[in-house]
């Protein structure tokens, strides 16, 4: 019986911390493809839907109600190369590498009309992944991952926004971001003589995180706009506890909980510039606060009741890790060219720093500075069914994400999986068709 005590103990700390994807894939990747061809330099040049993101004060500038949808294919194309000198036993964690989806972006904005003359605008935007739903890894922290990277794509976002004009060069927005949250118990009997279970109890609980929003759009001329944004943190929060009452052994209870799918707070000031009639020029400069990200590891905190063996409660829970990560200062660079009215080519550059240190200790949390090139372009032509006298709008992004190589040189020459350099590439393509009512 001791040794099925034992047994069962075991079988909740061998996995001792765990972790996920920590960033937005709006962010990243952006939100439609208008924005993604320009880098996400979009707090002062968003002019549709997309603006419920990027700054919600931009809800304004358009005038007309429009819908839109898009698809995005993310695919990440990432290594790690361990040194010749790294141990290859047995106990050399296996590294979990980014998978590719297909996610869907769908985007409303309503501007409000009649005495109110489009003053205020209401927006909702949403992206649905299609492969993973949503998708929390329960990974050790010694399993190399990509920290920004892994899970990123694989959560359902809501993004609704209020916008108002006070003044035509002045306007306001504010809005949320919704992502769920997850709890729920587990009550079960075993019986180990018969080996079955004779009680299965289970119960989960999906509720709501959500995330402030808020923006700023001056239009000083009509040339120039200059744009704040504000985006308040956001994270997905789980707590399951199970508890197994085990016949002719004990009560085994068990406590998860962690926060996965970490957003961090960020303030973006942006500029965007009409050179000329055919030529906008737009930079954002976006300050991400990484130095306050959680504890990305699950917590599991075990007790077993010994007493049916006449012995004291067992103990174990997991320790904690320190990221160690700092603040990033990440700048955004896009242009727009109509060489005529129904006709646009888009470019556009963004830098993101790192936020974490090189792993030399124990954790691989695999981060570095990506430099991300993105080409696009768009064309307006009436509504082939001639239903309305508006015209469609199609979209098309490609994004080049580079991750530059990495070295990490672990301190203890036993550590299991020993030195590696690791880097790679992200792809993004993206089409968005977008239709106004007029």
């Amino acid at each position: 019986m001791r040794k099925a005590a034992g047994a069962a103990l075991a079988a909740f700390t061998a996995v001792t911390s765990g972790g996920a994807a920590h960033a937005s894939v709006f962010d990243t990747y952006g939100f439609g493809a208008r924005g993604a061809s320009m880098a996400g330099a979009q707090a002062a040049a968003a002019e549709d839907f997309s603006a419920v993101y990027y700054n919600p004060a931009a809800l304004t500038v358009h005038k007309h109600p429009h819908v839109g949808t898009a698809l995005t294919l993310i695919a990440p194309s990432v290594s790690l190369d361990r040194a010749a000198s790294a141990p290859r036993g047995p106990d050399a964690p296996t590294p979990e590498l980014p998978n590719p989806n297909v996610g869907i972006t769908l985007g409303l904005l309503v501007p409000l009309g009649g005495k109110i003359e489009n003053r205020f605008a209401l927006a909702i935007g949403a992206y649905l992944p299609t492969i993973q739903v949503t998708r929390v890894d329960a990974l050790d922290a010694s399993t190399p991952q990509f920290y920004r990277y892994e899970s990123l794509p694989d959560k359902i976002m809501i993004v609704p926004a209020l916008a108002y004009e006070l003044h035509p060069s002045l306007s306001l927005g504010l809005g949320m971001q919704v992502l769920g949250s997850l709890s729920g118990n587990a009550d079960v009997e075993l019986d180990l003589l018969s080996q079955r279970f004779t009680r299965k109890n289970l119960k989960v609980d999906v509720d709501t995180a959500t995330g402030l929003t808020g923006g700023v759009l001056v239009r000083p001329t009509n040339t120039l706009r200059l744009g704040f944004s504000y985006r308040e943190s956001l994270a997905l929060d789980y707590h399951l506890t199970t508890d197994i009452a085990i016949q002719q052994v004990g009560n085994l209870v068990a406590d998860i909980s962690g926060t996965s799918l970490f957003t961090p707070s960020q303030f973006t000031g942006a500029v965007a510039w009409q050179a000329t009639p055919a030529l906008m020029v737009t930079g954002d400069l976006v300050w991400a606060r990484w130095s306050a990200a959680p504890d990305p590891t699950a917590h599991f905190d075990v007790t077993l009741d010994g007493a049916p063996l006449g012995q004291g409660a067992i103990t174990a829970d997991s320790a904690a890790v320190d990221l160690g990560a700092v603040d990033t200062v990440s700048p955004r660079l896009g242009v727009e060219w109509r060489p005529a009215e129904a006709w646009a080519v888009r470019g556009g550059y963004q830098l993101s720093p790192t936020p974490l240190p090189a792993q030399t200790e124990s954790s691989n949390y695999i981060d570095s500075t990506a430099h991300q090139l993105a080409l696009g372009g768009g064309y307006s032509f009436p509504d082939p069914l001639e239903i309305h006298d508006s015209p469609l709008t199609i979209d098309v992004a490609a994004q080049w994400m580079h991750l530059q190589s990495r070295e990490m040189k672990k301190r203890a020459p036993d550590d299991p999986m020993g030195d590696y350099t690791a880097g790679g590439e992200l792809f993004a393509f993206s089409l968005t068709l977008r239709h106004d009512f007029k």
